[in-house]
């Protein structure tokens, strides 16, 4: 009788350890899932801010071609976040309509699977398709290409 009673502690020892290890893991899995999918997020709405502040001074610059003196170049320089929620990211233009002046700015984090798309509203101008790293950025408008150009400053 007495060498089952040691078997027996033996036996809970075991299993209660390895429960713990179980719930520990598990705990640890579905943290670093939360933690991934909060990393996302953060950084689709700073990718959304980034564009959406980037396309306004795409329209302020346009609006240079408006006044009376139109100059040969002016421009405006932004800077933004070398990196949203740890990855670095690229800012694109896409022409939807160049005839109706219809852009939009193409977000994209590099390390995370985020993406973003930004309209840009009626642009008088065109606007150059281009392809740059997230960061300080220059928004110029070129009077001789009548166009307003984005690049990295």
């Amino acid at each position: 009788m007495m060498d089952d009673r040691a078997v027996s502690t033996a036996i809970s020892y075991v299993l209660i350890v390895s429960l713990a290890l179980v719930l520990t893991t598990g705990l640890v899995l579905g943290t670093e899932s939360l933690i991934q999918n909060e990393r996302e997020d953060t950084a689709r709405q700073q990718l959304e801010v980034v564009g959406q502040q980037l396309a306004g001074t795409v329209m302020t610059v346009d609006r240079f071609n408006e006044t009376e003196a139109v100059p040969e170049t002016a421009a405006v320089t932004r800077q933004f976040p070398d990196r949203v929620a740890g990855s670095q990211y690229r800012i694109g233009v896409i022409a939807d309509d160049p005839d109706d002046g219809r852009y939009t700015l193409y977000l994209a984090a590099a390390d995370l699977n985020v993406n973003v798309t930004v309209p840009v509203r009626q642009v008088d101008t065109g606007l150059r398709s281009t392809r740059i790293n997230g960061g300080t950025v220059r928004v110029e408008y070129v009077h001789t290409g009548q166009e307003v150009v984005i690049r990295h400053a």
